[in-house]
């Protein structure tokens, strides 16, 4: 049989590599598709080829996928190449194709006619269980099904053996669920793929069948599949151990993109698939049609400190020079207050803002950058994730807060009262507000004491209070709590006793996967860091606190409706976009790579893939920062500069820039010079010059030896970049060369680190 060659009209449409991708239409081809090199346009092209050149029949391909979009974007672009002339073949996710294989082999399985578990569904099964056995205290129902899921997507066989389950407890859990699951006639989603996988290792002619009849499988984003979807193309392909059955297996991924790890996916995968299927033919596809040489050159020389990948380069027609800045910043709020900085530059240069994104590590990060980003009047959208101030946690502990600036906020006591839960449900708080609502004139605490006790008016006794038991020993101990925070004088304090208290820590920590535990408990603390930061600006209040997050929200909600607005989000949630411009805060050993991750190689891997991610969505520009100084528990602490940094170091592409003593004037005309390509700002006189003659240089950091051996002085005339200017009362000196200044400013006295105060003259 003459080897089929792509067409003209596919060649056009293809570069070399792809092209070989496509003209090979039997065998088995593993794909390593680098970041902007055309994956869906490969695949898609292949169906089409399929279709077009081979005279495949579409029922006998299917192309899985991981999101419906991405199904989607594929169907639209393979009837757009094959002229609508064709039927299409499947295109759809894992779990869509295995449903639609119990639906048509119902018979096969033990439960024909079956329901599906969303997750909605699933928790609150879940959660009944876990009531029923009164076990709340021991796990929760995020917990439960995250373990469950876990344990489903490592059942090679297709089903679950309970006895190699060592945990008593979640073994009991989990048969209860599969249990009351059965009775339901309800699968969940893990079922899908299991229920599946047992069809073909059970039923021997169902296999054979469907072999026979699937000739041509092709799989999107090979590098996030778990075991049992590895598993599962085994048994598609597979008639033997050695024999494949079937035309073609053709599968595209990247596993430098792999960073799904938490969710099952095999980070390997791509690199040992040589040795899951024999006789595999490999294509690596280098060129990217998204960024600039410079940008890949950087990713590149990231992305070769890890061991478990496929070594490829990326390469790109389109050049650029002076597109890359690396700035280090004296503290995550002048980092903060950079990137607002350039936001306003990029927009005055009537730039799309929706084309530059801030890309973090975790949501926690978003605090600072939102709040600076409000004072410049910049315009901003969380993708993937709610603002800062909108976050379950952080709206539960502001409520604390307001209800102690108002005792009669109705609203913020709700939330309050039986957060975390005290045995104060539903029925009690209907109650309660109804005798609220007979006694306008109380606050919560005079009527709680009523409802305890019956006394509400000094000195009158009235009948025994209808609050009784567990629920009067909750009551009166949550309105113990509002006492004793009264008596604390520091904002700061006050919400640190508040955490302690009333033990939200952990209240998360048994009500949340210990991912989203690690999250919420950051933004927690990033909140500490809030208040800490505005006590240390003058705010000596809650109230004045509250104050400024309602103005800083009334703010944000006016730019809500801009479409043109910077983008925030995770560094996952980027996976799969493209921007202009995107900056990448943190770059921190503790921040990114993340604190779990740094003592363990594997994961400081997947945090190194992750920061590539974010690199390769940028097409013209990136900005990578980190601060030699975060506020974390409400106290100044000195960072060290991620590995990642240290490795970027041979980099011709990358200009390195210490900020930490610019003022934003100076910031602002520097990002206008490199937006624009303006002649640069006058070289930036540093502190430690005051008295030698050398040659100016931008690049000197502010904690030198000299700058760290400052002859301070009493009297002395000094300058804050929040503060304004002030006059040094007192000097402290502590160990590690740190030296405290008490300054009495405009605004009141403030005890500062001289690291972060400059002289005046």
């Amino acid at each position: 049989m003459p080897k089929k060659t792509v067409s003209s009209s596919f060649a056009s449409y293809l570069n070399k590599p792809q092209q070989t991708v496509v003209e090979k239409a039997n065998g088995i081809l593993v794909v390593h598709a680098g970041a902007g090199s055309g994956k869906t346009r490969v695949i898609t092209a292949r169906i089409a080829s399929l279709l077009k050149e081979h005279a495949a029949d579409p029922s006998t391909i299917i192309a899985l996928t991981f999101t419906n979009k991405a199904a989607r974007e594929m169907k639209e672009r393979v009837h757009t190449l094959t002229d609508t002339k064709y039927d299409l073949p499947f295109v759809g996710t894992f779990h869509s194709y295995c449903l639609r294989l119990l639906r048509t082999y119902n018979h096969l399985i033990d439960t024909p006619h079956f329901s599906i578990l969303d997750d909605y569904d699933q928790q609150k099964l879940i959660k009944t269980i876990i009531q029923k056995h009164a076990v709340q205290k021991r796990i929760s129902p995020r917990q439960l099904a995250g373990q469950i899921s876990h344990i489903k997507n490592n059942a090679l066989e297709g089903t679950i053996d309970f006895d190699t389950i060592n945990d008593v407890l979640l073994r009991e859990l989990m048969l209860l669920y599969e249990t009351q699951k059965k009775a339901s006639r309800c699968f969940d989603f893990d079922d899908l793929l299991l229920q599946t996988l047992r069809l073909f290792k059970v039923h021997k002619q169902f296999k054979k069948d469907h072999q026979q009849e699937v000739q041509h499988i092709l799989v999107d984003e090979f590098q996030d599949t778990n075991h049992v979807q590895h598993e599962l193309l085994k048994e598609m392909i597979f008639s033997s151990p050695k024999k494949c059955a079937i035309t073609s297996l053709c599968v595209v991924g990247d596993e430098d993109q792999s960073i799904y790890s938490w969710r099952g996916a095999v980070a390997g995968s791509m690199v040992t698939f040589k040795d899951q299927f024999k006789k595999v033919h490999s294509v690596n596809l280098e060129q990217s049609y998204r960024s600039i040489q410079p940008i890949l050159d950087i990713a590149n020389n990231i992305i070769e400190h890890n061991t478990l990948r496929t070594p490829k380069k990326l390469w790109s027609d389109k050049k650029g020079r002076n597109r890359i800045r690396l700035l280090s910043c004296v503290s995550g709020h002048q980092e903060a207050e950079t990137i607002a900085l350039f936001a306003r530059q990029y927009a005055t240069q009537k730039q799309a803002l929706s084309q530059c994104a801030v890309l973090y590590r975790s949501h926690y990060q978003s605090r600072t950058i939102e709040e600076a980003l409000v004072r410049h009047s910049i315009p901003y959208v969380i993708v993937g994730g709610l603002q800062f101030y909108d976050r379950q946690e952080i709206k539960d502990l502001l409520a604390y807060l307001k209800l102690m600036v108002n005792p009669f906020d109705r609203i913020s006591w709700l939330r309050a009262i039986n957060t975390p839960s005290r045995g104060l449900g539903e029925k009690f708080q209907e109650r309660f507000l109804l005798e609220w609502d007979q006694n306008p004139f109380l606050n919560f605490k005079e009527l709680a004491l009523k409802c305890i006790s019956g006394i509400y008016t000094k000195g009158t006794n009235t009948a025994n209070g209808w609050v009784t038991g567990l629920k009067k020993e909750s009551l009166s101990t949550f309105i113990s709590w509002f006492n004793r925070l009264a008596a604390e004088t520091s904002p700061t304090k006050t919400l640190k006793e508040l955490i302690s208290l009333i033990g939200y820590i952990p209240y998360l920590k048994n009500t949340c996967e210990p991912e989203e535990f690690d999250e919420r408990q950051k933004n927690v603390e990033e909140l500490v860091d809030a208040i800490q930061a505005r006590e240390e600006k003058g705010t000596t209040s809650i109230a004045g606190f509250l104050e400024e997050v309602a103005l800083m929200q009334e703010a944000k909600n006016l730019k809500k409706n801009d479409k043109n607005c910077i983008r925030l989000m995770t560094l996952h949630g980027a996976k799969g976009l493209e921007f202009d411009t995107v900056i990448i805060p943190g770059l921190e050993e503790g921040v990114l790579p993340s604190g779990h991750s740094i003592a363990h190689n594997e994961a400081v891997e997947e945090e190194r893939r992750l920061l590539y991610v974010g690199i390769t969505r940028a097409q013209e520009r990136l900005i990578l920062t980190h601060a030699r100084y975060r506020y974390t528990h409400g106290s100044l602490n000195e960072q060290r500069e991620a590995r990642f940094c240290k490795e970027l170091n041979n980099s011709p592409h990358i200009v390195r820039e210490d900020i930490s003593h610019w003022p934003a004037p100076y910031i602002t005309a520097y990002m206008r010079q490199w937006l624009t390509g303006a002649p640069p700002p006058a070289p930036l006189k540093t502190f430690d010059e005051e008295d030698t003659p050398k040659k100016p240089s931008r690049h000197t950091p502010l904690s030198t030896k000299r700058t760290k051996k400052q002859a301070w002085r009493r009297k002395q005339r000094v300058r804050h970049n929040y503060f304004g200017f002030g006059i040094i009362e007192s000097i402290e000196p502590k160990g590690g060369n740190h030296t405290y200044l008490t300054i009495k400013f405009p605004n009141g006295t403030k005890k500062i680190n001289a690291l972060f105060v400059h002289p005046a003259d």
